[in-house]
């Protein structure tokens, strides 16, 4: 297999030898030896992967990539808390089903939009 074409298991779209992301020779210089597959994947930055052969990175298509898991669960624990808490301010039939899709849509909304900056926020600080 040559280094020009992912191999058959991969999608092409993202996938890029590591010498291109990262500069090997001085993370080895860095660490006083050759790195392992954990100390490049640290090295990485964020939305990509490496590869199982080790000398590839690709783009990262999890859908809860790294820390978004806890903002979904956090959106799903207190959304449905609140929507318990509040059930019986909500109007009977399908008024009240109209106005829980738009709660709903709105918590999702808000999510979406706060959530990531508060991700981004939290994520700087750390470096």
């Amino acid at each position: 297999m040559s280094q020009a074409e992912p191999p058959s298991n991969i999608q092409p779209h993202g996938w890029q030898p590591v010498e291109n992301v990262l500069d090997l020779a001085a993370l080895e210089q860095e660490l006083g030896r050759r790195p392992s597959p954990s100390q490049i994947r640290a090295a990485l930055p964020r939305g990509l992967v490496l590869d199982e052969d080790g000398l590839h990175v690709r783009t990262d298509r999890r859908i809860l990539m790294r820390h978004s898991w806890v903002l979904v669960t956090s959106l799903i624990v207190f959304g449905g808390a609140s929507l318990w808490l509040f059930q019986d301010t909500l109007p009977g039939g399908w008024k009240g089903v109209g106005r829980l899709l738009g709660l709903v849509a709105i918590l999702a909304l808000a999510g979406g939009l706060v959530g990531p900056m508060i991700t981004r926020a939290l994520l700087s600080r750390q470096q």
